[in-house]
């Protein structure tokens, strides 16, 4: 059986927050601590349940630790993470946490998101392209971003989900891995969006 873990607040607050640890967004930092390196252990085949804020149930990887802040929650293994400055990244795992819906649009809101949050140098680009996907049986959106890691200088690959709260709050996951390493990473990804389960709701309890 898993080991069910409980964590106060991944982001009620719906305050922006990237794939940072923290604040920022990825690409925001400059030259990382030596705690991230290249060398990163393979993630579990054995799984760890976690409950944030009361709100999200996921299974993760059970060598990714879970590293909170007040508005996001990071699951990263060792050597993936540190500081860079005053800002922590991460380089492999997911982030994870809510972004207010301003636009009242699920793609308008994830575009917005993607250009100031997640993307290291803001400017003109090809649009997005979206799939569609489910997040615990609710719609969602799907993107896949390639860049260049601020923290390793080199290319990475992020998957950007988006779906819609009850309230109308986006939740959104980051799953972060070294472009040379992301088929490596995505039947791990899959499975932790596969294990999502949301309890927004009186009658929403996990499985």
């Amino acid at each position: 059986m898993s080991q069910v873990t409980h964590h106060q607040l991944i982001g009620v607050a719906c305050v922006v927050v990237g794939g940072l640890l923290s604040a920022g967004g990825i690409g925001a930092q400059t030259v990382a601590t030596a705690l991230v390196r290249r060398d990163v252990a393979p993630p579990s085949s054995d799984f760890t349940t976690y409950v944030e804020g009361e709100l999200i149930q996921v299974s993760i990887p059970s060598n990714w630790r879970e590293l909170p802040s007040s508005n996001a929650v990071t699951f990263a293994p060792d050597g993936a993470y540190g500081n860079a400055g005053v800002k922590s990244v991460f380089t492999h795992g997911l982030g994870m946490g809510l972004i207010r819906n301003d636009k009242g649009h699920l793609q308008v809101t994830t575009d917005d998101f993607i250009e100031s949050q997640v993307l290291a140098a803001p400017g003109p680009r090809r649009p997005l392209r979206y799939r569609r996907v489910t997040i615990a049986d609710r719609p969602a959106i799907q993107t896949v971003l390639t860049t260049v890691s601020e923290a390793t200088n080199q290319p990475e690959q992020i998957e950007v989900y988006t779906t819609l709260l009850r309230n109308g709050t986006v939740l959104y996951l980051l799953a972060v891995a070294p472009r040379d390493r992301a088929s490596d990473y995505a039947d791990t990804f899959r499975r932790v969006v596969g294990s999502i389960e949301i309890m927004d709701c009186e009658s929403c309890v996990p499985k």
